[in-house]
């Protein structure tokens, strides 16, 4: 009996046959599993890319929501720094015109004591001014950095003040009230922070500011608790019905007028606090006011 007849070297090569289709058929299929796993890490760098794009866009219009007041907030000292420093240049050009006079009899002692009197409050004040002027713009700058992907060790009571520094000028005509705990430091990005922090802070604004006819009352807590650091942030403004409730973390949903709204606000918070394990947490009656409380983990 040849080797084409034996039923045993006949099963071994339909063995050996299968065993080679499912090697191949195994081959193949990694291949097309590795190259949509390549497809789909593009997919997510793309996804990520885009996130940041739009979290740094919606950062440009609250920037832009904030430019009136900072704008405001920067010309005052500025404005008194300009005349400090016309005083001082008219100051210094009768010094120097006595002095280089052959006779110092051109300025009257009156008027030096005067001049020598004023020169160190100018002084001080320019340099108050100008040092005003550096903490609005460093604080702006804080606010507008794009290091994604950075995660430090954070202060939250500072990250808070810091925010409440930055709508100063939106906040002066509300009531505004806070209890500020030394809390442990959490870990988080410091510009997604900044981002949320001021989101949360806007929108209670804007919910004060709707309701004109109310004296508009905001209060910010921040303890610590057992096992996390819970903030939260209660305003007395407009409110939200259940239906915005229930919209209100959609992408582009938005029921604040055109030009006073992205719509994207809240999408992008609940997207930053997800991705550092906080929670999130609102409660609100139309027309009464709404509390936004927002917990974070320990270190």
């Amino acid at each position: 009996m040849t080797d084409a007849s034996n039923p045993y070297y006949i099963a071994y090569l339909r063995e050996k046959k299968a065993k080679q289709e499912i090697e191949q058929l195994l081959e193949d299929s990694t291949r097309k599993l590795y190259e949509k796993n390549q497809l789909l890490e593009q997919k997510i760098h793309q996804i990520k890319l885009q996130q940041q794009s739009i979290i740094h866009q919606e950062k440009l219009a609250t920037l832009g929501t904030l430019a009136a007041g900072v704008a405001h907030e920067i010309n005052n000292p500025l404005a008194f720094v300009m005349s400090n420093v016309n005083t001082l240049t008219s100051y210094t050009e009768n010094l120097l015109s006595a002095l280089t006079s052959r006779s110092a009899k051109n300025i009257d002692n009156n008027t030096l004591t005067m001049i020598l009197e004023d020169f160190p409050e100018l002084v001080s004040d320019t340099n108050q001014g100008l040092c005003r002027i550096k903490d609005i713009v460093r604080n702006l700058l804080f606010f507008a950095r794009t290091d994604a992907e950075v995660v430090s060790t954070l202060q939250l009571k500072d990250a808070v003040e810091l925010a409440l520094k930055l709508l100063g000028p939106k906040l002066k005509n509300v009531m505004l009230t806070h209890q500020l705990d030394s809390v442990p430091t959490i870990s988080f990005n410091s510009g997604e922070l900044n981002q949320v922090l001021i989101n949360i802070l806007v929108n209670s604004i804007q919910a004060c500011e709707a309701m004109p006819e109310k004296a508009s009352e905001i209060n910010v807590l921040l303890t610590h608790q057992s096992n996390h650091i819970a903030l939260s942030v209660s305003d007395n403004g407009c409110g939200m019905s259940e239906e915005t409730l229930t919209r209100m973390y959609d992408a582009f949903y938005t029921t604040k007028p055109v030009g006073t709204g992205t719509g994207v606000g809240m999408s992008i918070v609940l997207q930053i606090l997800k991705q550092h394990n906080c929670d999130i947490h609102v409660q609100s009656d139309v027309g009464k006011g709404t509390t936004v409380c927002v917990t974070f983990p320990l270190s």
